[in-house]
């Protein structure tokens, strides 16, 4: 059992820790509304919640598996919040555990080389002048060689030469998350853009996608200011949000 007890969050910020629970995203947004600053760390998630209503697949005790709610002003555009959520990850995973080759894919994805590594999910609810932000991440620590799962995946302890602790990674990620959000607050998307572009997986790659019921096929050429993903066709250039 991984024991919580040592996790010192910046400027004491309250958390909970859960043995299990259908996902860390559902267990604050059923909180009552309120401006504080609260996360939620489950060694198990019985109903993980990936984007477009995708299951996020895990185990218990070998994944990172948490959500922070954050308040932000409702004058705050959330446009481009996932993509700085994950590079705060990337960041993380970079300086404290000499990683690389890590790649984020629009919008919420990471991933090492071409194997999903961890993916981010951002609920919102909204209540006079202030947004209730839930920033959900799953990230793979150590998931056996029984895992299953249809999407071609990796964890930390495939690609790290030392396999970080648990805990310690949890505290680090956190602690990071809120500086990105104060980050994010008060300078938007536009501060993360550069370092985007370096880890850009989807960069000069063709896509197809529905865009106001057509199909679109382009190339993708990086995000503009906002975190929209520009794409470029035969005879447009189009930002997908």
């Amino acid at each position: 059992m991984v024991d919580y007890s040592a996790l010192e969050l910046l400027n004491g910020v309250d958390y909970s820790i859960l043995e299990s629970t259908t996902s860390t995203n559902d267990y604050l947004t059923t909180l009552p509304f309120s401006k504080d600053i609260k996360v939620c760390i489950a060694r198990e998630q019985t109903a993980g919640k990936g984007q477009y209503q995708r299951i996020w697949l895990s185990k218990k005790d070998s994944s990172v598996l948490l959500s922070l709610r954050y308040p932000f002003p409702t004058k705050i555009a959330l446009n481009g919040l996932s993509l700085a959520m994950g590079l705060s990850v990337i960041d993380v995973l970079e300086r404290a555990y000499h990683l690389d080759h890590l790649k984020l894919k629009w919008p919420n994805d990471i991933y090492f080389k071409d194997q999903k590594l961890a993916g981010i999910l951002i609920e919102n609810s909204v209540q006079n002048d202030q947004q209730s932000v839930v920033i959900g991440l799953g990230l793979n620590h150590q998931l056996g060689t029984d895992f299953e799962c249809d999407t071609p995946w990796t964890d930390l302890s495939n690609i790290c030469p030392t396999l970080p602790n648990l805990v310690d990674l949890h505290e680090k990620i956190i602690n990071n998350f809120l500086k990105s959000c104060q980050r994010f607050e008060q300078h938007g998307f536009s501060t993360f853009k550069a370092q985007w572009h370096q880890h850009d997986y989807l960069l000069g790659k063709q896509l197809e996608l529905n865009y106001q019921d057509q199909k679109i096929i382009g190339t993708a050429n990086g995000v503009n200011e906002h975190g929209a993903l520009i794409i470029k066709t035969n005879n447009a250039v189009i930002e997908a949000y």
